[in-house]
């Protein structure tokens, strides 16, 4: 004879395995759709493949709250469109903090037109060139290349987080030897 805990046990890993296929046969049928949404949003492959990742990882730890399953498909592709748009708020907003402090100088050294903002220039770009390496290759990449950290980074082969902090510090001793 069998006891009713075994059968509940039982009953209880059949029901978590029928909720682990559902899920996975939904997000088969879901995938491209979500990368196609956060692909359209952000414009990049590599970030809309993170935010597909994210979107089911976030999608799979809340699927049981799910109040109508049929609705998955509009769900998701809403936590998908969410996520992406988050995403690229967050570059828009990196991206004008790391431009924003030479953009203005940058553009009133080029049309410089008397003696004087040639010689800022010119001592600009001496203090630049006296930079250690590090911080000078990613400021250049930031300013003449126009790159943001995470293509930077890219190109360096090391961690984003680490060409903002090397930016940051970069500005901070232009500021300081330019003062």
């Amino acid at each position: 004879m069998v006891s009713g805990a075994y059968m509940d046990a039982l009953g209880a890993r059949t029901e978590a395995e029928q909720h682990e296929s559902s899920f996975s046969r939904r997000m088969a049928e879901n995938q491209r759709r979500v990368f196609q949404i956060a692909y359209g949003v952000l414009g990049s492959s590599a970030d809309a493949e993170e935010i597909a990742q994210e979107t089911f990882l976030r999608a799979y730890q809340k699927f049981r709250s799910l109040r109508d399953p049929q609705r998955f498909r509009f769900w998701v592709n809403r936590i998908a469109f969410r996520l992406a748009l988050n995403r690229r708020r967050g570059l828009n907003r990196s991206m004008a903090r790391e431009t924003a402090w030479h953009s203005s100088a940058i553009e009133s050294l080029d049309g410089a037109k008397n003696a004087e903002d040639h010689l800022l220039a010119q001592r600009l770009r001496d203090q630049i060139e006296q930079l250690p390496e590090k911080f000078r290759r990613v400021l250049q990449l930031s300013i003449v290349e126009d790159m943001d950290a995470n293509d930077a980074a890219a190109v360096l082969g090391i961690p984003a987080g680490t060409v903002r902090s090397r930016l940051h510090t970069a500005r901070k001793l232009l500021l300081e030897t330019m003062q």
